[in-house]
């Protein structure tokens, strides 16, 4: 459906921001597609999304008797396409963004309000299929007609492209990048939506896995658990936003120890997502995969080799070729094997994790330098210590790289070596 809404580990990208700067053009002209959109969109936000689905497809049916030019249609192709993002349709989604670019780029060129919004949101179904290069210049054009021909900084859907940008740099490793747009997206919708509102919540749980990913627990904990605070009074236990919240935040007290509460907030994202979404959704895999990745922290080996398995299988139905994901899940079952003796079939997990990471994400980026940590103790476990060092050494150097001889992720891994 949407984009995710960016914190849904990825997807909202403000599906309705195409109709909100719209709406009241030609009303009279166009009673029919206003009552769907309308309509659309209160069944969107109670979560009833086959319903918004056939309403936005209505609204698109009248909005196809304009000419490319009118934003309308974009709009409409907006919404469909967001709706089929969410639902992770991503081969009918292709087509549909592919032409919304088109007309972002050429016949709203005397419209670079609605272009902007267009192309934050082309991006972000970019970003979904993890082409960052094409995501990224998308946001950074989107950004340049805020900060440039509009200068109008200050509006909410400038913001949405902020925090889309900071989501690219922080999915290719560059934090440092990362945390000042978090911070002005942050500020800018406090002071347009105030504290309580749903996408405020949105921009805190992306920064809450910025300091996660940094190691800052403390910091990230409490975020998380404001953001998950701010959906939880809007939207109630059983939402999408509120599963996205409940996911990020029992990550990160599983990588504490903290095993109880992280088991609870696990089980609730995945009741929830099963119920929006389905089993072979690609965010009901994301929790999969943290109930596998627990599981295995608690010496449940079998347990978490069903739900990786299940993990990989959802995300090699869904993504087409390569994805981010399947790495994901392919390094958790190798850590999984190795626990359990199983050398020769982690260390195929493995290779194929590290082949992956290297192809997508490059060379320099923080999720290789695990998957070479892990290769190395899967090494040491044969007795094959040189081949270990090798691989230790590739992981450190990562990291220094990134982080620094002074942050702690680098010294923590220095101190396990000894």
């Amino acid at each position: 459906m949407t984009g995710f809404k960016q914190k849904f580990e990825q997807l909202r990208i403000f599906i309705f921001a195409a109709c909100f700067l719209w709406a009241g053009i030609i009303v009279a002209q166009s009673v029919p597609y206003y009552i769907y959109i309308g309509q659309g969109k209160e069944a969107y936000r109670a979560g009833r999304y086959g319903e918004a689905d056939e309403l936005f497809n209505l609204a698109l049916a009248e909005s196809e008797k304009l000419d490319d030019s009118d934003p309308r249609l974009a709009a409409s192709l907006n919404n469909i396409g967001e709706l089929y993002r969410l639902d992770a349709a991503y081969a009918k989604a292709e087509p549909i963004y592919n032409r919304l670019q088109k007309i972002a780029e050429t016949e709203l060129i005397k419209k670079p309000r609605e272009a902007a919004v267009i192309l934050n949101n082309v991006a972000a179904f970019h970003r979904d299929l993890w082409k960052f290069d094409a995501a990224e210049d998308l946001y950074k054009k989107s950004l340049a007609i805020w900060r440039g021909k509009l200068k109008q900084s200050n509006d909410p859907n400038c913001a949405a492209t902020l925090t889309g940008l900071a989501r690219i740099y922080q999915d290719k490793g560059k934090y440092k990048l990362a945390e000042p747009l978090y911070l002005e997206a942050l500020q800018k919708r406090l002071q347009l939506q105030g504290s309580a509102h749903p996408d405020v919540a949105a921009v805190l749980g992306n920064l809450a896995g910025l300091y996660r990913r940094q190691q800052r627990y403390k910091e990230a904990e409490a975020v998380y658990r404001q953001a998950l605070a701010i959906d939880i009074k809007n939207a109630g236990l059983r939402h999408p936003d509120t599963a996205c919240d409940q996911n990020g935040l029992a990550g990160l007290l599983r990588e504490q120890g903290k095993y109880a509460e992280s088991a609870s907030l696990y089980e609730c994202a995945l009741a929830t997502r099963k119920m929006t979404f389905g089993m072979n959704h690609p965010l009901t895999a994301k929790t999969l995969l943290g109930l596998g990745e627990l599981d295995c922290a608690r010496g449940k080996y079998k347990e978490a080799e069903i739900s990786l398995r299940h993990a990989l299988s959802i995300d090699n139905q869904v993504f087409v070729g390569d994805h981010p994901d399947k790495a994901g899940c392919l390094h958790a079952l190798s850590v999984v094997l190795k626990k359990q003796g199983r050398c020769a079939d982690a260390q195929k997990m493995i290779e194929e994790a590290i082949a992956l990471r290297k192809k997508i994400l490059g060379e320099q980026h923080p999720d290789l330098a695990l998957s070479y940590f892990n290769q190395a103790e899967i090494y040491s476990l044969e007795d094959k210590q040189a081949l270990a060092e090798e691989y230790f050494n590739k992981a450190l150097a990562i990291q220094k790289a990134l982080f620094g001889e002074s942050h702690p992720i680098f010294m923590a891994t220095v101190s396990s070596k000894r």
